[in-house]
């Protein structure tokens, strides 16, 4: 089911709903697998109808969610539904909804009127706590339309938490090129990924398929699970992807390699994002020192564009979140400001950056009004409540540490900017 755009059905609609996987070693190792489990895909926006009517399939036990963060319309500071959220605004005024928390709900909605029993809904996005996090946006919305629905589902719907850990970048023609070559066929939609992946789910009632069977691991919680893969894997993928792009890279590939950077991730992994981490078994210096070597794969062209597109929506549970918990314990956050001031200046128009993001006009204004004011322009964008909240930006050591990387980046450049923090110990350079 896709809501935004009808490309990947389109692609897949001649060719039965097959596609290729491709997995990309680091040693130009190449597997490809033609996957066969999709029955068809649905755009919303042209069969409204057709997609409420799945909700009362009986068939259908499970709805998964994979939309990207910004689609949960969440107030950062928060973690609550912004209600002024203009999708959500367009939504309650319309016939047929067309976000992903309006189409859940309508479809949620379709099924209490039906007297049937509800589909667990899980969460397959980068949130913290995703399932709880979906669990209180889907109650926020319904509350809006009628506090009735919204009890219900809080008394029969359940909201496993879970968490994917697998680098797939944007697929490329190099793609489609190595899928024809490998198999024979043409293939419109091929996904190309990284071997190692990771699929860990809340443990819920009712029939699922055997999903662990393909090795899916169910858990009682999954929270050190997607701690770890949230601020360890996504936190410093964002940081090196406005860095990266600052210095004129264009993939991780290419930043990892860079022993620098290389260094800089390490160090705000283990000495930043690793103390705010729930208590576990796992071996996370281990972990973090893997996702480097898994970052360097060359065979992975994940562009770091990509990765910090629309940051303002994924910025807070991956760097602003941990780096809180941090001040708050007294532990300094040398790699969170930096890599903060790094995601400033890509949107701030300071220097050439092509990264999309919905707040990137206003971040640009702020800074021409600023004057090349270092001062007021940190000032200006950490008012920006609904980006940083409120209670992080009154710290003076973020405020310092966010102007101070700023005016370090303009001085020094990115690189420079990394080496400095590593500078007191050298040991992060190996």
């Amino acid at each position: 089911m896709s809501l935004v755009r009808p490309v990947v059905r389109d692609a897949l609609r001649p060719q039965d709903w097959l596609y290729t996987v491709l997995q990309r070693g680091s040693n130009d190792d190449l597997r490809a697998e033609v996957v066969g489990s999709l029955r068809g895909v649905l755009y919303g926006p042209d069969h409204p109808a057709a997609l409420a009517a799945r909700f009362l399939d009986p068939a259908i036990r499970i709805v998964t969610l994979t939309v990207t963060a910004s689609a949960y319309c969440l107030d950062p500071g928060t973690g609550r539904l912004r209600a002024d959220h203009p999708d959500i605004g367009r939504d309650l005024r319309a016939a047929a909804p067309r976000s992903a928390l309006g189409v859940l709900v309508a479809g949620l909605d379709l099924v209490r009127k039906a007297g049937r029993r509800p589909p667990v809904v899980m969460s397959c996005d980068n949130l913290t706590a995703n399932g709880r996090t979906l669990r209180q946006a889907v109650l926020d919305y319904a509350a809006l339309r009628d506090d009735g629905l919204a009890q219900w589902i809080g008394r029969s719907v359940q909201f496993p938490s879970s968490m994917v850990d697998r680098i797939v970048p944007a697929t490329t023609d190099t793609d489609a090129f190595d899928a024809a070559a490998t198999l024979g066929l043409a293939d419109a939609a091929p996904v190309s990924t990284e071997p190692f992946r990771q699929w860990v789910v809340e443990a819920f009632d009712g029939p699922r398929p055997r999903w662990e069977a393909a090795g899916a691991e169910f858990v009682p919680d999954v929270a050190p699970w997607e701690s770890s893969k949230l601020r360890l894997l996504n936190g410093t993928h964002l940081a090196l992807a406005c860095l990266g792009l600052l210095a004129g890279f264009e993939t991780v590939a290419e930043v990892a390699e860079d022993p620098v950077f290389a260094g800089y991730a390490l160090r705000l992994m283990l000495d930043e994002q690793k103390p705010t981490l729930p208590p576990s078994g796992h071996d996370i210096d281990s972990y973090a020192r893997q996702l480097l070597l898994r970052w360097r794969n060359p065979g992975i062209a994940h562009s770091l564009s990509r990765i910090g597109r629309d940051g303002s929506g994924k910025i807070h549970g991956r760097l602003l979140a941990p780096a809180l918990e941090n001040l708050r314990a007294g532990r300094p956050v040398p790699c969170a400001t930096l890599a903060v001031a790094a995601w400033i200046a890509c949107l701030s128009g300071r220097v050439p950056v092509a990264l999309q993001d919905p707040v990137k006009e206003r971040i640009t204004a702020l800074n021409r009004a600023a004057g090349g004011d270092v001062d007021r322009f940190t000032a200006a964008v950490l008012e920006r409540s609904d980006i940083f909240g409120d209670a992080l930006p009154r710290l003076a050591p973020f405020r310092k540490g966010v102007r101070d990387g700023l005016s370090l980046l303009d001085r020094e450049g990115p690189r420079n900017a990394a080496r400095a923090l590593l500078a007191a110990d050298m040991g992060w350079m190996r």
